[in-house]
């Protein structure tokens, strides 16, 4: 029996929009010579993008396009990429343009993660960072943490060595309050205490992706959960254009060796387009020569143009990990009773007789007042994620769009620990088992209703599960706990442009609503909630407002942006539990309300000399409404407790965190760029951390980057770079530690040698940490001097 539906979704797969039209792009040099094999990047405001490569004769041509607004840019190894330019095609047109490559001027790109549709950076209302692909391949970032250190207000934590632990925290805020998306799509772990992503950071290695944009404030309106602070979005490389590919090896420092294959390209006048990467990552080393971690990763996507309206995509991220878990840094010697201590670790002599199995009381401690995180021989970790979506998208008519989209996301990390290693060890083999699943669907219209106005509104579905199984060494009992949640969510998003795009305006409201489902505990014994219905908890609802105005005789934009953000709460902070081989103990509840924030930020841009210097600032001021924490201080009472608890998860007011951001960019001259950034920030909690200790922990007052990139030719390109911070107080065996800041300093040579004309052989090289400087995170110790040098063959 055929679907009522089948004739409209026909009528919208061979509906052809009327006067369709082409356009001609040539690209050349500062000279006027041209540029073969450049990529061309043509972005409608509301749709798919499309990509192609210039001929020999630097041309390309995009036929058979629907009329309305695009933005076109183009690029090539070894020069400077065009500007973003915005163009209209006119009904059964032509267009011819010519795009200018290498000449000196600071970036503009076309992003998404502002209002979840295409923007040129010169028209954003919010504080966004982009860093493309050639930015990470010149600089050899390895994983997603690296190539954010230099972004402002983004604070990256790595706590040891490569593959370690990761956090990202935006504005002085906390790690779950930043939303982490791959292709605008959430990631986060379901079987993590707070269900963001931090469970996964660690394994995000780059593989496939063409840029990173990074948000800053609250994103919760249009991405939902996690974007309290702000959202680190991944994008996929679409493909499409000519069949061109890479091959890489590297190695260098803590026996580190990694490969890289891609592929992208397009057939059939580009209605298939796609591209694919893998990466394998392995580190026989790490750390003091004992924390050996591998990773490999694949990334890809595929499109099918179905026709001039309507197009049908396909894309997948996975990664697989594995590394060593090393102890909880520790406090040692004689502290004072009370205030800040001063972090002195260990000597490194001394703390490998720890790890050989001397106690502490037997160590030559001298003046050191924690112990660095040592090595546990049998403690591990295997992480393994997987994301994959499907879109939909149909544009009837020029101005109407409609978007389907499904997601599975799926988490796994195992740990397992034994006997060996020093201090307090399970007398036999230990393993905690965590699996988290989420499905997300949503169906989204937007419409542009004139030229100076776009809506948005949708509708999304999520179904998220997490399973927890525990198998301590016999006689032990097993524990096995398995909890779902679904919601519902509406969303709109109204953009509004006038005086001919220099005043923009945009407002966003989300609402989302939870059911719960019956937890299952095993063993049956005890086990909280038995027979137990739920109501449905407390909804999160959140909106948005972004206005910038533009000054084009100066070059002056001004800005401001404010919301509110939220966290719902993770299935772990409803339901958890602890069982200790004969009993439950019951830390989650069911009706915890959502963490609420409201922010503010707001800030100009000034570009000046003929759009070769760039400068922002930006304050902000986020305060933490209310948030869900973990409390063992005694504000519980069984005897009142609806839940009987003795200790658990509650609401309580947060703390908040305010500050400005810097960042400048300049073209000094056709070959040199200089970038610095500065954010301070104050962030402080609602009630002290420790005794007369208000302010927020891992959270420096200062942090400053510099980068300076020259392109010595079209061959030679080397860059160095400084990153730093000021001092940061971290929470060690309960205590408030005074750590030293960062202070390290990079740098880099790429030479790049043309073979044939879609051919060439790069060699790279690049240091880290060349300064030498002995840096601890949060107590953890990170890698001193290291080198990186690779070759990478490009056709």
């Amino acid at each position: 029996m055929r679907s009522p539906l089948t004739p409209v979704l026909l009528l919208f797969m061979v509906t052809l929009p009327a006067g369709a039209a082409d356009l001609t792009v040539h690209v050349i040099d500062p000279q006027e010579g041209i540029i073969p094999a450049a990529t061309v990047i043509l972005t409608p405001r509301d749709g798919e993008r499309r990509i192609l490569s210039s001929d020999a004769n630097g041309s390309c041509r995009f036929n058979m396009l629907a009329p309305g607004p695009y933005f076109i840019q183009a690029q090539a190894p070894g020069f400077e990429p065009s500007p973003a330019q915005a163009i209209v095609l006119k009904s059964e047109g032509t267009m011819d343009i010519s795009l200018h490559l290498g000449v000196a001027n600071v970036r503009s790109s076309i992003v998404v993660t502002a209002t979840g549709t295409p923007q040129s950076t010169d028209e954003l209302s919010k504080a966004l960072t982009v860093i493309d692909a050639d930015t990470i391949r010149l600089q050899v970032d390895r994983s997603v943490g690296e190539a954010l250190e230099k972004v402002p207000g983004l604070r990256v934590q790595q706590l040891g060595g490569p593959v370690a632990t990761n956090y990202f925290k935006v504005r002085g805020l906390r790690n779950a309050d930043t939303a982490v998306l791959v292709d605008g799509l959430r990631l986060r772990d379901a079987a993590g205490t707070q269900a963001d992503a931090s469970g996964v950071l660690q394994d995000l290695v780059i593989t496939n992706a063409s840029r990173i944009e990074v948000l800053r404030g609250a994103g919760s309106s249009l991405y939902g959960t996690d974007a309290t602070g702000g959202v680190v979005n991944l994008i996929t490389d679409d493909g499409g254009g000519r069949t061109r590919g890479s091959l890489a090896l590297d190695g260098g420092s803590l026996g580190a060796v990694r490969g890289m294959a891609r592929l992208a390209g397009g057939f059939h006048q580009d209605r298939v387009a796609y591209s694919m990467g893998i990466t394998h990552w392995n580190v026989t080393n790490g750390v003091d020569r004992d924390s050996p971690a591998r990773n490999t990763s694949g990334q890809g996507q595929v499109t099918f143009r179905l026709s001039r309206i309507a197009w049908f995509s396909a894309r997948l991220y996975a990664g697989d990990s594995f590394g060593f878990v090393r102890l909880t840094p520790q406090s040692v010697g004689t502290l004072p009773s009370r205030g800040i201590i001063d972090a002195v670790p260990l000597p490194l002599a001394e703390e490998h007789r720890y790890e050989a199995g001397t106690p502490i009381s037997r160590l030559a401690l001298g003046g050191a007042t924690f112990m660095p995180a040592a090595y546990n021989s049998d403690s591990t970790r295997a992480g393994r994620f997987f994301t994959g979506a499907i879109r939909f998208v149909v544009r009837p008519s020029e101005g109407i769009g409609l978007t389907a989209q499904y997601q599975h996301l799926s988490t796994r990390r195992d740990y397992g620990d034994g006997p060996a290693g020093p201090g307090f060890q399970p007398k036999g083999n230990n393993y905690s088992l965590y699996r988290g699943d989420i499905e997300t669907a949503d169906i989204r219209l937007n419409a542009g209703l004139g030229r100076f106005q776009r809506f948005d509104a949708g509708y999304e579905f999520e179904n998220e599960d997490f399973q927890n199984r525990l198998l301590p060494p016999p006689p032990s009992t097993n524990f096995f706990t398995a909890v779902s949640q679904f919601s519902h969510s509406v969303f709109a998003q109204d953009q509004i442009r006038l005086l001919e795009g220099r005043f923009q305006i945009a407002g966003a409201y989300r609402a989302q609503f939870f059911s719960l489902n019956r937890p299952s505990f095993e063993p049956l014994t005890g086990a909280p909630f038995a027979g137990r219905t739920f109501t449905a908890p407390p909804s999160a609802q959140t909106g948005d407002l972004s206005i910038a105005y533009m000054l084009r005789a100066t070059g002056t934009k001004i800005r401001a942006h404010a919301g509110r953000g939220y966290r719902a709460p993770s299935l772990y902070e409803r339901f958890g539990t602890f069982y200790n081989g004969s009993a439950y103990t019951l830390y989650g509840d069911p009706e915890l309300r959502p963490d609420r924030s409201s922010s503010i930020d707001g800030g100009i841009d000034q570009t000046f000399w003929n759009a070769r210097a760039q400068m922002s600032a930006t304050y902000f001021y986020t305060r933490l409404n209310e948030v869900i924490v973990f409390d063992t201080t005694g504000a519980f009472n069984s005897l009142t407790d609806p839940l009987g608890r003795n200790g658990g998860y509650r609401n309580t007011h947060g703390g908040l965190a305010r500050g400005v951001e810097f960042s400048s960019a300049l073209a000094a001259t056709a070959s040199l760029r200089l970038e610095a950034t500065y954010t301070y920030t104050d962030a402080r909690q609602q009630t002290p951390l420790a005794a007369g200790v208000w302010q927020t922990y891992e959270i420096p007052r200062h942090q400053y980057s510099a980068i300076a990139t020259e392109r010595v030719s079209s061959r030679w390109t080397t860059f160095v770079a400084y990153t730093g911070s000021t001092d940061y107080l971290a929470s060690i065996s309960g205590r408030a530690f005074r750590f030293g800041g960062r202070a390290r300093v990079q740098g880099g040579v790429n030479y790049r040698r043309p073979l044939r004309e879609f051919r060439a052989l790069r060699l790279y090289f690049r240091g880290d940490n060349l300064s030498g400087q002995n840096y601890f995170e949060n107590g953890f110790r990170t890698p001193r001097v290291g080198l990186t040098g690779g070759m990478e063959f490009e056709f």
